[in-house]
């Protein structure tokens, strides 16, 4: 079973649609909680000092992070023995359910404590959520593709992420463009939450007409599917899972610093208005996203072990000349400043999907890949605005959560230059280092 199963090119498509739509919808959610930052803190969080209450509200985001190795372990389980096309659907329903009912919640003024406890309750579920939703779509993504085009479709997984951080943003921009500071804080930030159901139902519809990966078919056909996917995956495959952790370090932290980080800190740090950072931001975020499929291209050319390194040499070289120009205080460079950041985050967001598929067989593939980036992502993802805040606190210097993002990247560059090039293997071809070559032939 080692060659790629025949794909319909139909099915091909509609896959690629349902995937990336529902992909889009799920950062979309995640992305509303990360631009309404600032109000969030205000109503949830109410403190004299702006400073204490952001570190609460991230500290709220990073809680959802926590969840996603959980996400990752039930929801990776679920899609290596039931299917890859299910966990899509329940990952998308939970996530949308989760953000809708952060739309319904009372505020700090009318509940008390039981207010930051509820989001705390709706932050888990999404975290749940996406810890299953990036591992299962990434590799469905890749296991649809053509074996010399895995990087260009898996790299829909962060375009489609991108755009739905970008559709964040742009309907919290709007928002506050046609909506007064003080409506925005009464009601109008529930808008963007409860957007989300009709999304949501978009979602479901595209996803419900999709078919399982043929891989996933085939692997079912040869009754070659595993009892127990996370076990099976972490005792064959611990270096691989260990080797996708060192890597997901720069990537993680550099991701988030523009995806997460930036509204809070152009707003509450350097002191850019909210509607000129929102703005700057989803400029920023639209162009970076646009370039992360060119990424994806490039990897399938070259190899994605040169892409991963040079996503990993800008982050060290690229961090303090992004935070410099963001601090220089006009529209134009805030814009700019953000595009030097984005830089490292392209090119691991075009190369990661398939690199990191492209690290385990088609019966633990969900699991290792999901559970190993849900980790890294817990671990350095939703740590990394409150990381940043707290640099900026302790020492006074705007610029120090850039410190943050070189170790990130001298670590990630350590590990990259360890990894062998898998770009050009088929995806069967991926075994443990204790596995004798003979048996390669059959796997899936």
């Amino acid at each position: 079973m080692g060659d790629s199963p025949a794909v319909d090119r139909r099915a091909t498509r509609r896959a690629l649609y349902a995937a990336g739509v529902g992909n889009l919808l799920e950062w979309y959610d995640f992305a509303v909680f990360a631009f309404l930052t600032p109000v969030i803190a205000d109503l949830f969080f109410p403190n004299a000092d702006p400073i204490a209450a952001l570190l609460a509200t991230f500290a709220v985001f990073a809680v959802g992070f926590g969840m996603r190795p959980v996400g990752a372990v039930v929801f990776g389980r679920l899609a290596d023995k039931v299917g890859r096309r299910w966990t899509l659907l329940v990952v998308i329903t939970m996530m949308g359910v989760a953000t809708v009912l952060i739309g319904f919640m009372p505020t700090y003024a009318t509940a008390g404590l039981v207010a930051p406890i509820l989001l705390v309750v709706a932050r888990l579920l999404q975290g749940l959520s996406v810890g299953g939703e990036f591992g299962v779509s990434a590799s469905f993504l890749v296991e649809y593709a053509p074996s010399r085009r895995r990087g260009l479709y898996g790299s829909v997984a962060y375009l489609t992420a991108d755009l739905g951080n970008f559709f964040g943003g742009a309907v919290v921009f709007a928002l506050t463009g046609i909506v007064s500071a003080a409506t925005l804080s009464q009601w109008g930030w529930r808008l963007p939450f409860l957007l989300s159901f009709p999304l949501l139902l978009v979602g479901l519809y595209m996803r419900l007409r999709i078919e399982e990966t043929p891989r996933f078919r085939a692997l079912a056909a040869a009754q070659q599917k595993v009892q127990s996917p996370v076990s099976e995956a972490i005792r064959r495959h611990w270096r691989q899972m260990l080797m996708l952790i060192g890597v997901g370090i720069a990537f993680a932290v550099s991701s988030y610093t523009v995806l997460a980080f930036m509204v809070s800190y152009l707003t509450s740090v350097l002191d850019y208005s909210l509607n000129t950072t929102l703005l700057a931001v989803i400029t920023a975020t639209l162009i970076g996203a646009v370039a992360v499929p060119f990424c994806g291209a490039l990897s399938d050319r070259v190899g994605r072990k040169p892409v991963l390194l040079a996503a990993s040499i800008t982050t060290i070289v690229l961090a303090y000349p992004g935070y410099l120009i963001l601090g220089l205080g006009t529209f134009v460079m805030a814009i700019v400043g953000q595009l030097v950041l984005w830089v490292p985050v392209s090119l691991f967001c075009g190369v990661a999907p398939a690199a990191y598929s492209e690290m385990f067989p088609t019966n633990v593939r969900v699991s290792g890949f999901g559970v190993a980036y849900a980790i890294a992502v817990a671990l350095f993802s939703g740590t990394t605005p409150f990381v940043a805040t707290l640099l900026i606190d302790v020492t006074g210097n705007v610029l120090s959560p850039a410190w943050y993002l070189i170790a990130s990247g001298v670590v990630s560059l350590l590990v990259i230059m360890r990894i062998p090039e898998t770009a050009t293997k088929e995806l069967s071809d991926s075994r443990p280092a204790d596995e004798p070559e003979a048996t390669v032939t059959a796997r899936v």
